[in-house]
């Protein structure tokens, strides 16, 4: 009998997406586990790959032996490497898309040039003139020990004068430091509220399944997660919080440092890659116990994962539209019940599948009711059709313009709240009626006044401002539409001495920005803040007495089945911004349908009563909670052959089954994007069909048939 390891090689291609099987040799018999990362021949030539199974067996002719051992540690769990599999199965993406989902690309793809990170303590005294050494020996003595990565990462050129300093005896290389213990007092919990200490004891009484944790905006659901990781941390296991925005990654990992000290890691993309593979590191080996991060957070390898907290888990951030087109909320539940952790998912506004779950007892439910000392702020529906019949034409209301000056008066902060970029949303050309779009991209251009450029938003294509209308050659064009710069210039034209901060992906490019901008207005060094849905999830600005919700209906009437949903929960997060200090708060909002359920429920902050009207809503017509969605999306330059694909791909769909509803094939909403035409296809299918695996299989066939053909499962946006 041999020992056998199956490998899934780290290469993306159809024909490649399952494991190779090579023979163990002897002297890595008694070493190689599920998760190791090995270099093996393949082909012509050699690759790394992932241990996905290791047994003893009869090997077959022309196996080949695996060559080396990459790390001398595992660089995925057992549990990972089964979460893999599951979501190339359930997700149709390839098993290599999933573990490089899993393994950070300064692992994956350096993973032998530095097996251990050194630490460096500095060592006696040092005279000499300034130089780089001189600046990392001071470095060193004042904050050693400290890693290479840290050094290399301040001193980018510093390998040459670290080996000389450690050759000249001033720097020794020294073991890793544990994990400091939290600060003194870090350890004392604040008074929970009866509703809180009530929502905790029920948590821990049933730990290892999931729950939805339901609490009103400013209820102290922060609170609830602390307490619950204090309790994992006592048991000497991990916890796992992730965010839907990097933007509130800053006010969250000061809340959670406050409580766990240095314990406190974050993730994101906003973190170079020494950061991503320290961090890495000391999650696999157990160093660090609590990490606050965006989605991508969830595939971290924790050995002892105790708590998996989901954020905001409504908000469609946590689904990846890019292969492996996962939802980070499915696979921190997969996580919680493969590992036996406690999932958390918390929510003022909770998705209707998450709360229609919880009714079928697939999650725990638990409720915060009541805002922690404060109470919910009033809201004031403002018809803009009754503005425009008595002459007003400007962007703000009579109302939300009165309310802003006296919040300011006051001394108090305002928000003003609108999904959208730019000054303008299109440019429109009076003559002709021809609205100015992105030569490769059906979709209009977005007019920027500081730049003086129309900017398209999927190609990111710049251009001049044109001044005769490129169809009719008329003089007579025109800005429509309001985004956030011109809110910013409203502002300025009432209020001239109001200092304004501005926050949308526009403003905030780097991951520093985010937490500039939160500090600058937290500390109030700005009076106004306007942004788009960034600022709309989960901030906590104490001195707000104002929300001006200045387009309500932006997303109402998209051709999306969650449109409503989402302008209900964009509403109600944005709401809550308001009235977390002493004052009781106000919110205006600005719509067009102030008749419309999403919006009169949003007014009343009455989530049930919204999601009892929107279940009606997708009973009827044949939508989640009750369907399976497939998104099936063809690509090319070549329209016709576009259409063609998408045609074909219906009729097989329609042949498979009578329970499947195959709607189109059609021009997508975005029918072209970066020079491209697009054709979609929508599945549905009532959950427990006899369709699931025979649909599964043929997705997947088409998908390595047709090269233009992407496939997503449940997707969150029909765009």
């Amino acid at each position: 009998m041999d020992w056998l390891a199956d490998v899934i090689v780290d290469r993306v291609a159809a024909g490649l997406d399952h494991p190779f099987t090579y023979q163990i040799p002897e002297e890595l018999s008694s070493v190689i586990q599920v998760g190791h990362w090995v270099k093996v021949p393949f082909g012509h030539g050699r690759v790394r790959g992932v241990v996905s199974r290791v047994y003893a067996g009869a090997c077959p002719p022309g196996t080949k032996a695996i060559e080396a051992l990459v790390r001398s540690e595992a660089v995925l769990t057992p549990a990972l490497v089964e979460l893999a599999q599951w979501m190339a199965e359930r997700y149709l993406c390839f098993l290599p898309q999933a573990v490089r989902a899993m393994v950070p690309a300064p692992v994956r793809l350096d993973a032998g040039a530095r097996a251990e990170d050194p630490w460096y303590q500095a060592v006696g005294e040092r005279a000499g003139r300034p130089s780089l050494k001189s600046q990392i020996f001071e470095y060193c003595k004042a904050y050693g020990p400290v890693s290479r990565d840290a050094l290399l990462a301040r001193y980018p050129t510093a390998s040459p004068a670290i080996r000389a300093l450690v050759r000249e005896g001033f720097l020794a290389v020294v073991e890793a430091p544990s994990v400091p213990a939290p600060p003194e007092g870090s350890d004392a919990l604040p008074a929970l509220t009866p509703e809180q200490q009530q929502a905790c004891d029920t948590i821990l009484a049933a730990p290892a399944r999931s729950w939805l944790l339901e609490g009103v905006t400013g209820s102290g659901k922060t609170e609830v997660y602390l307490f619950l990781i204090q309790q994992v941390l006592r048991g000497e296991r991990q916890a796992l919080v992730l965010l839907p925005e990097i933007a509130l990654t800053p006010q969250t990992v000061t809340r959670f440092r406050r409580r766990f000290g240095s314990q406190v890691a974050v993730w994101h993309s906003g973190l170079t890659e020494v950061e991503r593979r320290r961090t890495w590191d000391d999650v696999r080996r157990g160093r660090l116990n609590v990490v606050v991060g965006a989605r991508s957070a969830v595939f971290l390898p924790f050995p002892r994962l105790g708590i998996i907290v989901v954020d905001e888990e409504h908000e469609p951030t946590y689904k990846q539209e890019d292969h492996p087109r996962y939802h980070a909320r499915e696979v921190a539940l997969w996580r919680g019940q493969r590992e036996g952790a406690t999932v958390v998912l918390g929510s003022a506004t909770p998705a209707i599948e998450t709360r229609y779950a919880a009714e079928q007892g697939r999650h725990g439910h638990v409720r915060l009711t009541r805002r922690w000392g404060q109470t919910l702020p009033r809201v004031e529906l403002v018809d803009m059709r009754e503005e425009l019949k008595n002459g007003n034409r400007h962007i703000f209301s009579r109302r939300l313009t009165e309310a802003l000056g006296r919040t300011l008066s006051r001394g108090e902060q305002a928000i003003l709240f609108l999904n959208r970029r730019g000054y303008s949303t299109f440019v429109l050309c009076r003559s002709c009626g021809q609205a100015l779009e992105c030569p490769d991209c059906a979709v209009s251009l977005t007019y920027h006044q500081a730049e003086e450029r129309l900017l398209c938003h999927y190609c990111l294509k710049q251009f001049p401002v044109p001044a005769r209308c490129p169809s009719c050659q008329s003089e007579k064009i025109r800005y429509f539409g309001a985004g956030t710069e011109r809110v910013v210039s409203e502002v300025q034209r009432l209020f001239p001495t109001v200092r304004i901060l501005r926050a949308d992906r526009d403003a905030l490019t780097r991951a520093e920005d985010y937490e500039a901008f939160y500090r600058r207005f937290y500390d109030g060094e700005a009076d106004v803040l306007v942004g788009t849905q960034i600022i709309a999830k989960g901030m906590d600005f104490p001195r707000v007495g104002l929300v001006g919700v200045v387009a309500a209906d932006t997303a109402l009437h998209l051709p999306d089945y969650r449109s409503a949903e989402r302008t209900f929960q964009l509403l109600v997060q944005a709401a809550g911004r308001s009235g977390r200090g002493r004052s009781p708060g106000v919110v205006v909002i600005q719509t067009y349908n102030p008749g419309h359920y999403a919006i009169k429920r949003a007014e009343d902050h009455d989530y049930t009563s919204f999601y009892q009207e929107e279940l009606r809503y997708r009973w009827e017509t044949g939508y989640p909670p009750y369907t399976e969605l497939w998104l099936l999306l063809f690509r090319g330059a070549d329209e016709g052959a576009v259409r063609d694909s998408a045609g074909e791909a219906a009729t097989r769909l329609r042949a498979l089954s009578e329970e499947l509803e195959v709607l189109g094939p059609a021009p997508a909403p975005l029918a072209r994007v970066r020079g491209e035409y697009r054709y979609q296809l929508l599945v549905k299918g009532r959950h427990q069909g006899r369709w699931e695996a025979s649909l599964t299989a043929l997705l997947k066939g088409m998908q390595e048939e047709y090269a233009n053909l992407s496939v997503t499962r449940d997707p969150y946006f029909l765009m």
